[in-house]
C-alpha cells in the first residue's frame, strides 16, 4: 500500500477535529461577546442609575438613601459576578483557540507529508514506466539483432 494512502485516514481525522475545534472556539468567541455586551449594558444602567438618583436627589431621606446604596452595592456585585464570568470566558476562548490552533497546524503538516508521498510515489511510477520501456525497447533490439 503507497504511503500516501496509509496517511490520508490521520489527516483526515487530525482535519475534522480542526473543524470541530473550529466551531467550539468561535462559540467560546460568541459567549465573550455576549457577556462583554451584557457588561456594558449592566456599566450603562449603573452610570445612568447614579446620573438620574443625584439629579432628582433634593432632600433624601435616611430610608431612601440606604435603599440607593443597597442597590448600588448589587449592582456592584453583579458586575464583580459578571467580570469573573467574563473573565473565565475569556481564558475558555484562548484554551479552545490554542486547541484549534494546534490541531490546525497537525492537520497541515500531514497534508504536505501526503503530498510529498505523492511526488514521490508519482516520481517512482514514471522512473519505473521508464525502466519498463527501455527493458522492452532493448528486449526488442536485442530480438531484431538475432
Amino acid at each position: 500500500m503507497m504511503k500516501s494512502k496509509r496517511f490520508e485516514p490521520i489527516h483526515e481525522i487530525a482535519a475534522t477535529s480542526a473543524k470541530d475545534l473550529s466551531r467550539a472556539m468561535a462559540e467560546a468567541g460568541r459567549k465573550v461577546a455576549e457577556l462583554e455586551r451584557q457588561l456594558e449594558q449592566l456599566h450603562a444602567y449603573r452610570d445612568e442609575y447614579v446620573r438620574n438618583s443625584t439629579q432628582s436627589a433634593g432632600a433624601i431621606d435616611a430610608v431612601k438613601l440606604q435603599n440607593y446604596r443597597s442597590f448600588l452595592a448589587r449592582l456592584g456585585e453583579a458586575l464583580s459576578q459578571h467580570l469573573k464570568s467574563l473573565d473565565i470566558a475569556r481564558k475558555e476562548f484562548e484554551k479552545r483557540r490554542a486547541q484549534w490552533s494546534e490541531k490546525r497546524m497537525e492537520a497541515e503538516t500531514l497534508n504536505r507529508v501526503i503530498d510529498r508521498f505523492r511526488k514521490e510515489e508519482r516520481r517512482e511510477q514514471r522512473e519505473g514506466d521508464d525502466a519498463a520501456m527501455r527493458w522492452m525497447l532493448a528486449a526488442r533490439t536485442d530480438t531484431g539483432n538475432a
